[in-house]
């Protein structure tokens, strides 16, 4: 995919994480949800993937203890799913977090098995770029859906 990969430094987080993350309501549909990461957002460090002038994704991220990068919210457009996107989107989080100093990177995400639905599918995925389960932990989010936190040791 040839996209080009901005890191944002401005009041366009907001805008930007809004934009993609509406496109995705079968991850992003609790309204309360999305709004908490759209008027969140603009705290963390964010890398924003465009073709041309149109955002199609992004990655957030904060650092924990000055040593763990923790994805926040990330999303990519679904037309450019499978395409690479949230992979060079990743790699840009993970240079800022071993400039950083940081020694893991971790994601929650909801521990669904069924590899073809839509979190399962978020599990493929950052299985494939090398995170691993690190713990479950239903009380988080409620028994219908339990946190999985993942890990990366960077």
């Amino acid at each position: 995919m040839n996209c080009r990969i901005e890191e944002i430094k401005n009041n366009k987080k907001s805008e930007y994480a809004k934009f993609i993350l509406t496109k995705l309501p079968e991850w992003f549909g609790d309204e309360k949800g999305l709004l908490d990461y759209v008027n969140t957002v603009n705290k963390y460090s964010f890398w924003a993937a465009f073709e041309e002038e149109n955002c199609i994704g992004f990655f957030s991220v904060k650092i924990h203890h000055n040593r763990t990068g923790d994805i926040y919210v990330c999303a990519v457009d679904p037309k450019y799913h499978g395409k690479g996107v949230g992979t060079l989107l990743y790699n840009e989080i993970e240079k800022h977090c071993k400039m950083n100093n940081c020694e893991y990177i971790i994601v929650k995400t909801v521990d669904e098995k069924d590899t073809e639905k839509h979190y399962g599918k978020t599990v493929k995925f950052y299985k494939s770029i090398g995170f691993k389960e690190l713990i479950t932990i239903p009380e988080l989010w409620g028994e219908e859906n339990p946190c999985l936190i993942m890990i990366k040791n960077i």
